[in-house]
């Protein structure tokens, strides 16, 4: 199993228990999160805070001030320290460490006794210490617990690992690793009798570890993609553009999205990321869209910024259509300005390529547009929801 998917000792966030208070109740066949699940004890007086309230939070307070009741009477009857569910999970409550070491935290009394994330970070570190850094994380839905979690280099655990996330890292033999450093592919057999219960998805990125403990290899020649037939390497972590040579991708979670951005449309039509703020999606969007509009493999770049927050009607808003949109549109001209400033020695203002080469338009108005030969950028998309038109659009079995 891949150390992506699975950590032997996993803090789950405030907002995963609050979101899912089931989450501590699985069944016999659930599948385990981790080996030992450590709650801060403070998650069960910060609960106490919402169970009086008439919402969804308090609805799910109420139930999990029952689950902790009933986890602290078992421990109590068994005279144990751990408690252990149907499906051999374990669960321990722990109390905040009496010398925590924090990045991007503040450590003043109101954060530590009144924040549930200071908590979480202080005991996952704690547990880093002893256990090693590889395996503990802190599970969350939430970059307010995401963020100081990354500055502080602890793994991010996802709620369900089933989940496809079109990526996954594996340790690979070193009886086998010829096949990619001289055949340069992995075959899907091969894969199949190394992993045969990792099935890859066509175009799912493949991360190879071959030295646990060995340096990381910055040039990314140990990330591949499933074509489908075999795991190759990537082939555009290059932008083929001579004024963004110094554009390149950073970090493994980059290279892979440059490739799959700047891959033929009939290999990679739609390409979908996720992440926290900060690890560059918005700026390789428009990093990569702009070169290819430049080289004219597109013609312009379309931009459909969030729009969720204004409602399904913007006519309300001061200025034309531009004016309205541009506040949402801020992240996209930010990264371009970043953008411009690498590629352009003569400082053109940023203002000049967006006139060019940049279109913006609501999702709502997007009816009917063409889009073709067109690099199209939806940003903040999980903050969007489907309106009531597009809800009567679709019959009940395409919903």
């Amino acid at each position: 199993m891949s150390r992506s998917n699975f950590h032997d000792y996993i803090v789950p966030g405030l907002d995963v228990l609050i979101g899912d208070p089931d989450f501590l109740t699985p069944g016999k066949d659930t599948r385990p999160k981790a080996k030992m699940l450590i709650i801060p004890s403070f998650y069960v007086y910060r609960v106490l805070d919402f169970y009086k309230e008439q919402t969804n939070r308090g609805e799910s307070a109420r139930e999990l001030t029952a689950i902790f009741g009933e986890i602290a009477e078992e421990m109590n009857r068994t005279n144990q320290d751990v408690f252990i569910f149907k499906n051999g999970m374990r669960l321990k409550f722990k109390d905040f460490p009496k010398d925590p070491v924090f990045h991007g935290l503040s450590h003043n009394s109101q954060d530590k006794y009144n924040s549930s994330k200071f908590h979480a970070i202080a005991i996952a570190r704690d547990l880093q210490q002893e256990y090693g850094k590889d395996n503990v994380a802190i599970m969350t839905g939430s970059d307010q617990l995401a963020t100081p979690a990354a500055f502080n280099s602890i793994d991010i655990a996802r709620v369900n690992p089933d989940v496809y996330t079109g990526r996954v890292k594996v340790e690979f033999p070193a009886d086998y690793a010829s096949y990619w450093w001289t055949q340069h592919s992995i075959p899907e057999q091969v894969w199949q009798e190394l992993f045969p219960e990792q099935p890859l998805i066509i175009n799912q990125y493949v991360e190879l570890i071959f030295d646990p403990h060995g340096q990381i290899d910055s040039s990314y020649q140990n990330i591949g993609r499933f074509n489908g037939e075999a795991v190759v390497p990537l082939r555009f972590t290059r932008i083929n553009h001579p004024a963004f040579n110094r554009i390149h991708p950073k970090t493994p979670g980059q290279a892979m999205l440059f490739d799959a951005l700047l891959a033929p449309t009939s290999e990679l039509p739609i390409v979908v990321v996720s992440g926290t703020f900060g690890t560059g999606k918005t700026f390789c969007a428009v990093a990569t869209g702009l070169a290819q509009v430049m080289g004219e493999q597109y013609e312009r770049i379309f931009v459909c910024p969030r729009d969720g927050a204004l409602g399904r009607e913007i006519g309300f808003l001061k200025g034309d259509k531009l004016d309205k949109i541009l506040p949402q549109a801020a992240p996209i001209l930010d990264n371009l300005k970043s953008v411009v400033r690498l590629i352009d020695t003569k400082l053109k203002s940023a203002d000049d390529y967006q006139k060019r080469y940049f279109e913006f338009e609501p999702v709502i108005y997007m009816g009917g547009r063409s889009i073709e030969n067109s690099f199209m950028i939806y940003d903040e998309f999980q903050d969007m929801e489907r309106g009531p038109s597009s809800r009567l659009a679709l019959p009940d079995w395409q919903r």
